[in-house]
C-alpha cells in the first residue's frame, strides 16, 4: 500500500512538473523583421508581431523616393526615414494583407500584400502600384534592422547593387579592345581578322544577355562596345540599349558609348549624325553625313562629347596618324 502511494505520489509530481512547463511559442507565419535591401543597404524595415490571427507591427522607409515603371530601379531617396503603424490587417493562407497609417498624418494610407514564398523569404506587393512585388527576407531571430540612411540623392539603386561583374564579360570586353589600340596600322588584312573575331565576341555576349548573366553597369558598358564594332543597324541599336543600361545603374561614363552607338545606328540607316563621334576612312575621316546643328556644344559637354572645334582637332590628328603609319607625307 505504501509502495502504491510513492508511486501515485511521484505521478503527481510529474504530472506538476509538466503541467508547469511553459508551452512551446505558437509557429510564426508572417512574425519578425522583414527587409528590403537595394544592394547591400537595408531600404524598408517591416517589423511584424503575430498572435494567432492578430497581427500588428510597423514598416519603416524613407520618407521620399521614387521608383521606376519596372518597380527595380529607386531614386531621389532621401536620408530621413518615415515608420507607417499597420492599423488593420487580415490573413488568408500564406498572405498577409495590411493597412499602415502615418503617424503624422493619419489620412496618408499604403495598402501592402505580404506573400511567403519560402523559408524567411516573402513577396511585398504595394497594393495597386503597377510594378511587380519586391523581394523581402526575414531577418535571423534576435537581429535587428533599421533603414540605411546615408544615400546619395543623385543616383539610383537597384537590388542586385553588389553583384559582381562577369568575368567572362570582361575577358570578352578585353580581347575586343586589344587589336584596336593602334587603329592607324590596322589593314585590310588584319580587319578581316577582327571583324571575324567581333562576330564570335557578339555570339558570346548574346548568349550571356539571354542566359542574364549580366547584371552591372560595367556589364552592360562592356558588352555596348562588343556590338558597337557589330555590322547592322540592330547591332547598334541594341548597343544602344545595353549603354542606357549602363547609364541607368549608375555609371555616368556611359554616355559617351551611348551617344556613339546612337551615332552609328542613324548613320547606318541613311541618317546624318547629332553628336559626332563617329569618323570613317583613313584618309580623310570623314564625319559625313553629319547634322551638327542639331545639338549645341554645350549639350555635347553634359554627354562628355567633343565640341565640334575639338572633333576637328581629333581629325586633323586621325589623318596625321594614317599618313605616318603609311609612310605619307
Amino acid at each position: 500500500m505504501r509502495r502504491i502511494l510513492c508511486l501515485l505520489l511521484m505521478a503527481g509530481i510529474l504530472l506538476l512538473a509538466t503541467a508547469c512547463k511553459p508551452a512551446s511559442p505558437a509557429p510564426q507565419k508572417f512574425g519578425g523583421t522583414w527587409t528590403l535591401l537595394l544592394g547591400d543597404r537595408t531600404f524598408l524595415v517591416l517589423a511584424l508581431t503575430e498572435n494567432r490571427d492578430k497581427v500588428g507591427g510597423t514598416v519603416a522607409h524613407p520618407s521620399h523616393f521614387q521608383v521606376d515603371a519596372s518597380g527595380t530601379r529607386f531614386s531621389q531617396i532621401t536620408s530621413d526615414d518615415v515608420k507607417e503603424v499597420i492599423t488593420s490587417a487580415t490573413i488568408k493562407d500564406d498572405r498577409l494583407r495590411f493597412t499602415t497609417a502615418n503617424p503624422k498624418d493619419p489620412g496618408d494610407t499604403n495598402d501592402y500584400e505580404l506573400m511567403i514564398t519560402g523559408k524567411d523569404h516573402a513577396s511585398l506587393k504595394l497594393i495597386d502600384a503597377p510594378f511587380d512585388p519586391w523581394p523581402v527576407a526575414r531577418v535571423p531571430a534576435g537581429s535587428t534592422a533599421t533603414v540605411f540612411k546615408d544615400w546619395d540623392a543623385h543616383r539610383s539603386y537597384r537590388h542586385d547593387d553588389v553583384v559582381a561583374s562577369n568575368l567572362e564579360m570582361l575577358k570578352i570586353y578585353e580581347a575586343d579592345q586589344k587589336p584596336r589600340q593602334n587603329p592607324a596600322e590596322l589593314t585590310p588584312e588584319k580587319w578581316t581578322v577582327i571583324n571575324r573575331e567581333d562576330a564570335e565576341r557578339r555570339t558570346q555576349t548574346t548568349k550571356l544577355l539571354v542566359d542574364n548573366q549580366l547584371h552591372t553597369a560595367e556589364d552592360f558598358n562592356r558588352a555596348a562596345f562588343i556590338f558597337q564594332h557589330g555590322g547592322t543597324s540592330d547591332d547598334y541599336l541594341l548597343a544602344h540599349t545595353l549603354a542606357m543600361i549602363a547609364v541607368a545603374k549608375g555609371d555616368e561614363g556611359s554616355l559617351w558609348i551611348a551617344t556613339a552607338t546612337l551615332d552609328r545606328y542613324l548613320q547606318s540607316v541613311g541618317k546624318p549624325q547629332i553628336y559626332g563621334t563617329q569618323f570613317k576612312g583613313n584618309k580623310d575621316a570623314t564625319q559625313e553625313p553629319f547634322n551638327r546643328n542639331l545639338i549645341s556644344d554645350a549639350l555635347r559637354r553634359e554627354l562628355g562629347v567633343p565640341s565640334l572645334s575639338k572633333q576637328l582637332e581629333q581629325q586633323t590628328q586621325w589623318i596625321e596618324q594614317y599618313r605616318s603609319a603609311a609612310g605619307r607625307p
